[in-house]
């Protein structure tokens, strides 16, 4: 069975053989050349909820930036901090997918302290799941009955991170921002009129029900929250004060 992720120019793989072994891929590449493969081989444990990697060897191959330069692979016992990989899964199902999930905290793909259930939790908020992943590993089950998102398969010091229901919000004020160095670059400051007590934080991103318009909460207050919308469609005439935004549209 293979659980993967698929990002732009970065993934990572995950082969469950039925021999009890595991390969573990993770890959990053760069634009125009370089970059870096590291494969961790070992065996594995596995029951209906949790999936648990013991790893035994590393093999690392680096890409160089001159192309026409062959890459340079090195073979290591696992064990070095650098090539470490996460090793403790818990397995959550919903419709079609299967997901592992684990609570390591890992700091490579955000400037926030972020883990798996936080990133599940976000694309779900959001609506992107199950259409879509994060940065975590997923696969799909074929034939099998479509289940609904049971929040008690999360444990429960990750559940906050959940909404049960999308947060809905308006616009309450509007802030026009001009870069004094270059006057062209414009930026809008948009203030919605739901905070924390609303269960809205600084992980969500709302939209119109058309799509085309949509902020990232990047501050929240008890009854308010705020965003930056960048692009130069914006109007007031189009999205005035009062402008219903939502994390998901039914």
């Amino acid at each position: 069975m293979r659980y993967s992720y698929n990002g732009f120019n970065n993934g990572l793989k995950l082969d469950l053989l039925s021999n009890g072994t595991f390969i573990n891929e993770d890959y990053l590449f760069g634009c125009t050349g370089g970059g870096e493969r590291k494969k961790v081989f070992g065996t594995y444990k596995m029951d209906s909820v949790n999936l648990k990697l013991i790893p035994n060897k590393v093999e690392f191959t680096e890409y160089p930036m001159d192309m026409e330069s062959k890459p340079i692979t090195t073979n290591v016992n696992y064990g070095i901090d650098s090539l470490k990989i996460k090793t403790e899964f818990q397995i959550v199902s919903w419709e079609n997918k299967k997901y592992l999930l684990s609570d390591f905290y890992d700091f490579g793909w955000s400037l926030d302290k972020e883990n798996d259930y936080i990133r599940f939790a976000d694309y779900l908020n959001s609506g992107l799941e199950p259409k879509s992943s994060g940065r975590y590993l997923a696969t799909e089950i074929k034939d099998t009955i479509k289940t609904e998102f049971d929040l008690k398969q999360i444990p429960e010091k990750w559940q906050s991170y959940f909404l049960k229901e999308p947060v809905s919000a308006k616009i309450r004020k509007i802030k026009k921002i001009t870069d004094p160095k270059d006057i062209e670059n414009i930026s809008w400051l948009i203030e919605l009129d739901k905070g924390k007590k609303d269960r809205m934080n600084n992980r969500l991103t709302l939209e119109t029900k058309d799509g085309d318009f949509f902020i990232e909460v990047d501050s929240v207050l008890t009854n308010r929250s705020f965003g930056k919308y960048y692009m130069p469609d914006f109007t007031t005439e189009k999205y005035p004060i009062g402008t219903e935004l939502r994390t998901k549209w039914e």
